[in-house]
Parts: structure tokens; C-alpha cells; sequence
């Protein structure tokens, strides 16, 4: 592995954004196309949060083997699943050892934005568009209903959708749904992910190594 070096010395480094599914790949993507701008950002699919840690090291890897003359900074965009404790599986520090130890130095860093609970979780920040896209009575929508957002996950959004004669699927079906987000709304009053944007942005342009 000591031939994965990163000598693409006069470039900014990839940001390397490992979404744990479609859906989250999806939003991130929204993100990326307009919070981002400016920045060298590629997104990629974990496919699920099952063996978490080999799937990230694994993405990595393949990566840096194919774009020997990139320099890398990995962010794993993945969900919580409860309100409180670790993500189920993830261990960041055994991330960055198996990097590491396999010696990829054109890995500079590995940071992690956790959604509580899930990317759905998120959504429900804005309950306007949610609305709108459900063609709810105006006189009919709770301003302060879904608050706060942590509380209520997917099956909430499904449930939701299902009372307005609606289908909430996760996967490529809900692109459109994401597309019509309002970010900006979202971002203001996410800490978590703003926090990540963030994160990113103060990365973006810096070529120093923080594992070797």
C-alpha cells in the first residue's frame, strides 16, 4: 500500500463524503450543489450501516488506489439511530488506525457527521416544504409540530406521508422530495449539520496530514 502517497501536491484535497445510503447520499448531494460550492467534493454510497468500519476503510482504500495523485479527506455522513450514544458499529478510531497501519498517507483526515437520528430526522426541520409537497390545507399545518426533530425518524416520515395519502420511500424514489428541501431552513436550525458543513469548508483548502 506504501505506493498510495497522494502527489497531487499543487491541488486542494478531495473531500471524500461516505453517506451511509442512498437517501443520505442523495441530501448531501443537495449540500454539496449548494452549500459546497468552491469545494472538490465526491459523494459515495456505504449501502447500509452494516460492518461500518470495513466499508469506510474499504471506500477509502479503493479511492486512493485509483487517484494515486489525489490527496483525501474522508467524512462519514452516517446516522445515530437513537437520540443519545454512539452511532450502532461505528468506531472512528479503529478507522484511522486501519488507515494507519495500511499506510495510506494520502488519507490527511477522517471525521465523522452524525445525524439523530436519522437523515430523516433532519427533514423534518422543514415542515413547510414537507407540507407543501403534501398539499396540506394551509389552516390544516402545526407550526411547531415535529419538535424537536431528533425525536422522529423514517418510520415518522412514512407514517406522516401515509395520512396524506402519500408514499414516503427511501432510495432514489425520494430524490424529487429532497430536491424541494429547503437547506438553507434546514442548515440554520441543525446544529449537527451545520456543524459538518462547516467542518468541511475549514478543511477544504488545507493540504496538512492529521493521521501521519
Amino acid at each position: 500500500m506504501a505506493k498510495v502517497q497522494g502527489k497531487g501536491h499543487n491541488r486542494e484535497p478531495i473531500s471524500l463524503l461516505l453517506a451511509e445510503g442512498v437517501t443520505d447520499e442523495l441530501f448531501w448531494q443537495q449540500v454539496k450543489d449548494s452549500s459546497l460550492k468552491g469545494c472538490r467534493i465526491i459523494t459515495r454510497d456505504l449501502k447500509g450501516n452494516f460492518n461500518i468500519n470495513k466499508k469506510v476503510v474499504a471506500k477509502a482504500v479503493g479511492y486512493c488506489e485509483k487517484h494515486l495523485d489525489e490527496r483525501v479527506r474522508i467524512y462519514c455522513c452516517i446516522d445515530r439511530e437513537s437520540r443519545e450514544g454512539k452511532a450502532p458499529g461505528f468506531e472512528l478510531k479503529t478507522i484511522v488506525r486501519e488507515i494507519c497501519e495500511r499506510n495510506i498517507k494520502s488519507v490527511l483526515s477522517i471525521d465523522a457527521i452524525i445525524a439523530t437520528q436519522q437523515i430523516e430526522s433532519w427533514f423534518f426541520w422543514d415542515m413547510e416544504t414537507i407540507y407543501k409537497c403534501l398539499n396540506v390545507r394551509r389552516s390544516q399545518r402545526k407550526k411547531n409540530a415535529y419538535r424537536p426533530p431528533e425525536r422522529y425518524t423514517y418510520h415518522d416520515m412514512i407514517k406522516l406521508f401515509r395520512n396524506n395519502g402519500k408514499a414516503y420511500n427511501k432510495g432514489k424514489r425520494c430524490g424529487y422530495f429532497i430536491q424541494q428541501l429547503n437547506l438553507d431552513r434546514i442548515i440554520e436550525n441543525c446544529r449537527e449539520l451545520r456543524e459538518g458543513i462547516e467542518k468541511i469548508k475549514s478543511q477544504a483548502n488545507d493540504t496538512t496530514n492529521h493521521l501521519f
